[in-house]
């Protein structure tokens, strides 16, 4: 007696979501790895924006390269779910899809992967000395960030995490119409897309943190050098200023003058001295966060990707065996047979009205009687796109949609639901016999 297999349809979108999460998590990263080209000369040249500069450096580029990382969990998922897929496809297009290299199923676009270059050196910075500084704060370095780069940056990251915090949004559906079926490999297909999930949602708070943390010194830095630019402004430090510079060159000055000068000054120098203090909190504070960064982001590697990387997805999965596949077609041919489908026929494909797939190829299109059929030899019917894609095609061409299915076939509840509408026309048969 014949068993009832999972449909691969099912297999093959979650392959698909995954080539997809792929591809958006590399085009993030390569347009985050562009964008963060630009931060140059950003944190400052002063010894505590160097440091800084350097934290904000080193979490960066543990962050980037566990992005990359997490590109090839991604595409390797999908391969590993699309082989899984190709060992219950009882149809003759399978053969295509067990080459390597072959063609892909039609709802599995293909994957893509990425790697960032090491980003740029942050320190140095463009804001230029207020002419006064030396006159009031001597040796102290003048703090010359570019607080507007730091924000772009802050940006690039904050939008980079946000595109691989939404990248499950596809998948998760997907994966739990697969879920809902049994076959050997599904638990363990459904335990490492959990651990790959768990990771890339590490990353992007990772990634997150990084944006706020630049941002945040950012807007700090912004307010210093505009609160110490002002200072150095006022017209009573600047006169006093003059008067001692003046005092300076031989220029005679009255005893008071040049004390409520020196007073002037010394003001103004603890004024900044406080925003300074301020600032190297700030400084201090984000630093912090970013060497959290840097510790998550190797947590995340160590436990999450490279377990998963090493183990589960450390080779391409093995094609499915000669033998299976011929098990395979055999039970197709006899599902197709049964159901009165002209195996001499040539298959038509249709377009897929969802986008989700390249093309759709029902086991009969039958434009004489405008019948479309589809035969589904498996334990579960999910309301998978492709079944979605075969009621849009019908009811946009007036096409009778014919499911056959085992007559101990359970369907989903919206397939049910389109059967007792009148949209799509059921027909059990015994196919385990």
């Amino acid at each position: 007696m014949s068993e009832l297999d999972v449909d691969p349809e099912l297999f093959y979108e979650v392959a698909g979501a995954y080539s997809r999460a792929s591809r958006s998590a590399s085009a993030a990263l390569l347009k985050l790895d562009r964008e963060l080209r630009a931060a140059v000369k950003m944190s400052g040249s002063d010894s505590g924006s160097r440091s800084w500069g350097g934290t904000y450096f080193k979490s960066a580029v543990e962050a980037l390269v566990t992005a990359g990382m997490a590109t090839r969990a991604l595409a390797q998922m999908a391969a590993l779910v699309r082989q899984s897929g190709v060992n219950h496809d009882q149809s003759e297009q399978a053969d295509s899809y067990n080459t390597p290299g072959g063609t892909l199923p039609d709802a599995d676009p293909g994957s893509q992967t990425a790697e960032a270059r090491p980003p740029k050196n942050p320190a140095g910075g463009t804001r230029a000395e207020p002419s006064l500084w030396k006159d009031v704060m001597g040796a102290v370095e003048w703090i010359d960030g570019d607080a507007d780069l730091m924000e772009n940056a802050a940006n690039s990251w904050i939008a980079a995490a946000s595109s691989y915090q939404a990248l499950d949004d596809a998948i998760t559906p997907k994966m739990k119409s697969l879920l809902g079926s049994t076959s050997e490999e599904i638990p363990t297909i459904g335990e490492t897309h959990t651990t790959v999930f768990e990771g890339v949602s590490l990353l992007a708070d990772a990634m997150r943190q990084q944006g706020g943390a630049t941002s945040g010194y950012a807007g700090l830095l912004r307010l210093a050098q505009q609160d110490i630019e002002w200072e150095l402004r006022v017209e009573k430090l600047v006169q006093a200023v003059n008067d001692l510079n003046a005092a300076t060159i031989g220029k005679p000055i009255e005893k008071a003058i040049k004390v409520v000068a020196e007073l002037e000054i010394a003001y103004s120098r603890r004024q900044i001295e406080n925003v300074l203090t301020g600032l190297n909190s700030a400084r201090d504070m984000t630093a912090t966060i970013l060497t959290g960064v840097s510790t998550t982001v190797v947590n995340s590697v160590n436990t999450k990707f490279k377990p998963v990387l090493d183990k589960q997805l450390k080779r391409p999965p093995e094609p499915t065996s000669a033998e299976r596949r011929r098990k395979n077609k055999l039970e197709g041919a006899k599902a197709e047979a049964r159901a009165g489908i002209d195996p001499t026929k040539p298959k038509t494909s249709i377009p897929s009205a969802s986008g989700t797939a390249s093309r759709r190829i029902p086991d009969d299109l039958d434009t004489t009687n405008k019948r479309l059929t589809e035969v589904k030899n498996v334990e579960r019917q999910e309301y998978t796109d492709q079944i979605k894609d075969f009621v849009s095609y019908c009811e946009t061409n007036g096409y009778e949609f014919v499911l056959v299915t085992d007559k101990n076939t359970k369907l989903a509840s919206e397939i049910q639901d389109l059967i007792n509408q009148g949209k799509i026309k059921h027909v059990p048969m015994d196919f385990k016999s």
